[in-house]
């Protein structure tokens, strides 16, 4: 385009010089006549008009040359900064990936850590799941040696309370032995006895225990020791005492024994269920406790450990026969 426009101007001005000239037009002053038949008639003239137009021409083609240089530089500037631009998108994506390809790299080993802490785990987890049976197993098998022994030690005791049983049945048969004999040697002491002790009519077996301490009450001899301890040693001492621990036949022997009592802390009474649950019996007979009057909320063995009886306030309780209360020996052993 500029070099066209160039050539053109230049073909303007060479018709111009050669073949143009002016006429006077009164509107407009001198034109130039391409076609005049008259040559050169001017041509100083010409040239004397188109020189200044023919320099702002040049001059406003070398402003256009140099706008249009000072152009293509911003371009290039341009295009330049935009390179630098793109170049440096380009690095930081390069970077944005390498630190993506790092990401999956330490995610992939995290995954591999994480499974292998939690083979580590379950493997631990299995080992104290199987030492903690072997440990129950040990536990078990020891509980289980234990329970034999104690159960040998209760028959060992039960066999020596039987046998303690069996000589104070001998020493009783003994005492009614020499009974019989001083009646058949000294009737007359029999016939003088006092008419109260004969209108009591006091059974057989209640004459034969007369131990110090106890007395008689209602038609049997009792010992009411106001002395606190468990059942187990309540037991013991009546036995050591010559007596049981005691038991009623019926309601009319325990109400005449209920006034000779204190009202705090109870009575140990020779009944238990410590054998079988739900069935209470006589430690001295051995047999199923002829009576029983319980308390409304009795018997209440929530837990199967209150297996013995106390007498309180005129009812029977079940409770721990680790308690300490006061204790009612018997003489004999008929109930």
């Amino acid at each position: 385009m500029h070099s066209f426009t160039t050539f053109f101007l230049w073909a303007l001005a060479a018709c111009i010089l050669w073949q143009g000239s002016y006429a006077k037009d009164p509107s407009k002053g001198y034109i130039c006549l391409i076609e005049d038949s008259i040559q050169n008639q001017c041509d100083s003239f010409c040239l004397t008009e188109l020189s200044p137009r023919l320099s702002e021409v040049v001059k406003a083609q070398n402003q256009g040359n140099t706008k249009l240089e000072t152009l293509k530089v911003k371009i290039g500037e341009v295009q330049a900064t935009l390179e630098g631009q793109l170049q440096g998108v380009e690095a930081k994506l390069e970077g944005q990936q390498v630190v993506l390809t790092k990401v999956e790299g330490f995610r992939a080993k995290l995954e591999g850590s994480l499974l292998a802490v939690q083979t580590k785990l379950d493997g631990r987890l299995q080992g104290v799941k199987n030492k903690l049976e072997g440990q129950l197993q040990g536990v078990q098998t020891k509980v289980e040696a234990k329970l034999d022994k104690g159960l040998l030690a209760v028959q060992t005791m039960i066999e020596i309370q039987l046998q303690a049983v069996v000589n104070q049945l001998q020493l009783v048969q003994n005492k009614i032995d020499a009974a019989k004999v001083e009646a058949q040697v000294h009737p007359i002491s029999y016939k003088t006895a006092a008419p109260q002790q004969a209108a009591k009519a006091v059974p057989a077996s209640a004459t034969i225990t007369t131990s110090s301490g106890f007395e008689l009450i209602g038609t049997r001899y009792f010992r009411i020791v106001n002395e606190k301890v468990d059942y187990k040693t309540a037991e013991r001492r009546c036995r050591e005492m010559g007596g049981y621990l005691a038991s009623f036949r019926n309601e009319e022997e325990m109400n005449a024994v209920i006034p000779k009592l204190d009202n705090w802390p109870g009575y140990w009474l020779g009944i238990n269920d410590r054998k079988s649950e739900g069935h209470f019996v006589s430690v001295a007979s051995h047999k199923p406790a002829p009576f029983l009057k319980w308390h409304k909320r009795e018997p209440n063995d929530k837990y199967h450990n209150a297996n013995c009886v106390k007498l309180f306030v005129g009812e029977m309780w079940s409770h721990l026969c680790s308690a300490d209360y006061y204790f009612i020996c018997q003489a004999d052993n008929e109930t």
